[in-house]
């Protein structure tokens, strides 16, 4: 989300404040909501920086008569795990919600399969027959040791 907050104009006096934010987490995703009571969707800006900080801030008129202003201005580190092009910001009922997925890591699992399965009996089958024919060969080689000292 991307609006375009007023700009600052030299004759307006501002009151900043400091927003009411929860986060709340899900398997795969943090969501941050702000409660901006008041405020207008076109008076609002979210940014997400590349060096990993998401830049949210936003005014509105109090007293026009007055020139008076309310604004504020929140700068929060992205965590390392979030992908940052899929964060969404969405502005609904004077709460700004700002959704940061987690990036998914595809992980390597060892899953034994049908042509693992053969190959590991073919390497058994090799196994057994190699310990077989060492016996054999070992037999062998006593019988005809023996006949050669009886001889």
């Amino acid at each position: 989300m991307e609006t375009n907050a007023a700009k600052p104009t030299s004759n307006r006096l501002y009151e900043d404040f400091e927003p009411y934010c929860k986060w709340l987490t899900k398997e795969g995703q943090a969501t941050l909501e702000i409660s901006l009571k008041g405020f207008k969707k076109e008076q609002l800006k979210v940014q997400a920086e590349d060096w990993g900080v998401l830049r949210i801030y936003g005014e509105r008129p109090i007293d026009a008569s007055n020139n008076k202003w309310s604004r504020f201005h929140k700068e929060i580190r992205i965590s390392k795990g979030c992908a940052m092009n899929s964060i969404r910001a969405k502005f609904a009922h004077g709460v700004l919600f700002i959704a940061m997925p987690k990036e998914i890591v595809m992980e390597k699992h060892f899953i034994c399969g049908v042509e693992t399965r053969k190959r590991r009996i073919a390497a058994i089958k090799l196994a057994i027959g190699m310990v077989v024919l060492v016996a054999l060969g070992s037999y062998i080689v006593r019988l005809v040791s023996g006949k050669e000292t009886q001889g």
